[in-house]
C-alpha cells in the first residue's frame, strides 16, 4: 500500500479551526468527504489521529482549506522519510464486468466504507432482486478501498465451481485438501489484509462460516440474491445490506441517460412500475425504443407491466430457488393485490409453523422481493408491479399445469395449488376485474379446451373427497364459469 500519514494534535486543533470557519461539521458535512474525493470512514480515521493513505490525508486538508498539509501531519522521524514504501496493493478482478456508471447509490456506498474500514467488518454480505446493481456497487466499493488492502481478489462463484478449485485459486496454488485449504487461507488472512469478493454466492456455507468465525484482519464481501442465513449474525463484526431499488431522482436519472425522453412524472410513472430496478429500467427503455419508436406515452398507455423475456431471466433464476412455504407466500400476496397485515397472511398459513412464516418473510424482504409496509402498526406485505406481472405469471402457469395433469390422469389428485389457494381474492366477486383470472383466460385460451364434462365431473369429486376443502370447490367453480365463457 501507499505511503500513510497521520495528524498531529497540533495538526487537529489547526483543523478544527478550520471546518469550524466553514460551518463544517467533523463527520456529518458529506461536502467534505465527497468533494475530497474519500469515504466518511477516512474522515473519521483522520479525527482519531489514525492513519490513512496520504493522497486521502491532503484532500482532506485542501478540501477544508489547509493548503499546507505537512503542518497537520506528524512529523515523520529522518529515517522515516527514506523508508521505502510498502508495496503497492495487489489486485486480482478475475472475472469481474467493467465498472458502468451506477446511479443513487452513494449512501449504500458510504455505510459499506464504514463498516469494512471503521468496523473492521469480517463479512458483508449484499442481497437483493437481480439487476438491482449489487455488482456494481461492491466494485464501486472495491476500487475505492484496494489502497487500504494487501490485495482485493473477486471471484464470480458459479455452482459448479468445486471448493477446492475456489480455495486454490484464492491461495494462487494448488492445496491437497480442502481443511488444508482453509487453514492456509485463514493464515493468509491473518497475516495481511485482504479484501475477497466472492460474487453470485449460493454454496459452500458452512466454509464461509469458518472462514468468519477465525480471528483475522481480513473483509469477505459476499454478493447473492438471497440473504445469507440467520446464523451468520451470531458471528462477531458480520453486517447485511439488502439493496433496493433506487430512488425516483436516480431512477428517472438512469432512464434519461438511456435516451428515454419524457415528462418527469411520466418517467417516474415507468420507474415504479419495475420497481425502480437498474437493470430492468435499461432493458425497457430498450423496449420502448425499438417497438414503440421511443413513445413512452404509448407505452404507458398499455397499462400493465411488460415483462421481456431478460426482464424475467433474473425473477425466475430467484423464484426457483425460493422454497415451498417461500412460494405459497408470494402467490397468496399475488392474489390479494394490496398489503396484506401479517395477521391475515396468517390465516391462510394455519397449516405452516408461525416461526417459519416469520423466517420466510424476513428472507423475502431482505431478498427485495416483497415490500413491507405498516398497516395501523402492525406489518403488512405486498409485492411491487413488476414481481407482482411475474409471480401471476407463475400462478397462472402452475393452475394450467394441474388442469392439464388433471385431466390426462382424470383424477383430482394433481390440484395442488388449486386445493391451497383461492383464486379470487378473498371479500370480493369481482370475476371479471380480477388480475389473475383475467391472465388465467387469456393464457387459456392459447390452450386445447377442456371438456365442460371434465369440470363437472371434476367439481363432483372435489366435493366429495374434500368436503371440508372449500379453497377447491370454490375455484373449480370459478374455473368452470370464465372457461367456459369466451365472452368474458
Amino acid at each position: 500500500m501507499g505511503q500513510s500519514v497521520r495528524a498531529s494534535e497540533k495538526g487537529l486543533a489547526i483543523a478544527n479551526q478550520a471546518r469550524q470557519r466553514r460551518g463544517w461539521t467533523k463527520t456529518s458535512t458529506a461536502r467534505w468527504w465527497q468533494d475530497a474525493h474519500t469515504s466518511r470512514a477516512t474522515l473519521r480515521r483522520f479525527w482519531r489521529g489514525e492513519r490513512i493513505q496520504q493522497e486521502a490525508f491532503i484532500a482532506i486538508c485542501q478540501t477544508v482549506g489547509l493548503k499546507h498539509w505537512q503542518e497537520i501531519a506528524e512529523e515523520q522521524l529522518p529515517e522515516a522519510s527514506h523508508a521505502t514504501p510498502s508495496s503497492p496493493t495487489v489486485v486480482d478482478w478475475g472475472d469481474a464486468p467493467d465498472i458502468e456508471q451506477f446511479y443513487g447509490r452513494d449512501q449504500e456506498l458510504q455505510q459499506l466504507q464504514e463498516w469494512v474500514l471503521e468496523d473492521q467488518t469480517k463479512l458483508v454480505n449484499i442481497s437483493g432482486l437481480g439487476g438491482s446493481g449489487k455488482t456494481t456497487l461492491a466494485l464501486a466499493l472495491a476500487e475505492q478501498l484496494q489502497p487500504e488492502f494487501t490485495g482485493v481478489i473477486w471471484r464470480s462463484v458459479g455452482s459448479l465451481l468445486s471448493l477446492e478449485t475456489l480455495l486454490g485459486d484464492l491461495l494462487d496454488a494448488p492445496i491437497e485438501t480442502v481443511d488444508q485449504g482453509v487453514k492456509q487461507l485463514r493464515k493468509k488472512m491473518q497475516q495481511e489484509r485482504w479484501l475477497i469478493i466472492l460474487d453470485n454466492f449460493t454454496a459452500y456455507l458452512d466454509f464461509l462460516y469458518q472462514i468468519t468465525g477465525a480471528r483475522h484482519q481480513s473483509c469477505v464481501l459476499v454478493i447473492s440474491h438471497d440473504p445469507l442465513p440467520s446464523q451468520f449474525q451470531t458471528l462477531n463484526r458480520v453486517q447485511s445490506l439488502s439493496l433496493p431499488g433506487l430512488s425516483p431522482i436516480a431512477a428517472v436519472q438512469l432512464l434519461e441517460s438511456c435516451g428515454c425522453g419524457g415528462h418527469p412524472h411520466q418517467l417516474k410513472a415507468l420507474a415504479r412500475l419495475y420497481g425502480h430496478n437498474p437493470l430492468a429500467l435499461k432493458l425497457i427503455s430498450l423496449t420502448i425504443k425499438t417497438t414503440f419508436g421511443g413513445r413512452l406515452t404509448l407505452f404507458l398507455e398499455q397499462g400493465s407491466v411488460i415483462l421481456t423475456n431478460p426482464i424475467r431471466q433474473p425473477l425466475i433464476q430467484q423464484f426457483n430457488h425460493l422454497t415451498g412455504l417461500e412460494k405459497t407466500i408470494v402467490f397468496w400476496l399475488a392474489i390479494w393485490q394490496e398489503p396484506i397485515s401479517l395477521c391475515r397472511l396468517q390465516t391462510h398459513l394455519l397449516m405452516c409453523e408461525p416461526g417459519a412464516v416469520i423466517e420466510s418473510l424476513s428472507k423475502l424482504v431482505a431478498a427485495v422481493l416483497i415490500t413491507r409496509h405498516f398497516l395501523a402498526d402492525e406489518p403488512a406485505f405486498s409485492l411491487q408491479p413488476m414481481v407482482m406481472a411475474f409471480v401471476i405469471e407463475k400462478l397462472v402457469q402452475k393452475i394450467l399445469e394441474e388442469l392439464s395433469q388433471a385431466q390426462q390422469q382424470d383424477s383430482i389428485q394433481p390440484f395442488q395449488l388449486l386445493r391451497s389457494h383461492c383464486l379470487l381474492r378473498p371479500g370480493t366477486d369481482d370475476i371479471l376485474g380480477d388480475r389473475i383470472l383475467s391472465a388465467l383466460q387469456s393464457a387459456y385460451r392459447q390452450r386445447p379446451q377442456i371438456p365442460s364434462l371434465c369440470m363437472e365431473s371434476w367439481l363432483g369429486l372435489a366435493k366429495a373427497h374434500y368436503p371440508n376443502n372449500d379453497y377447491l370447490v370454490f375455484n373449480l367453480t370459478i374455473l368452470a364459469t370464465i372457461l367456459d365463457n369466451n365472452d368474458i
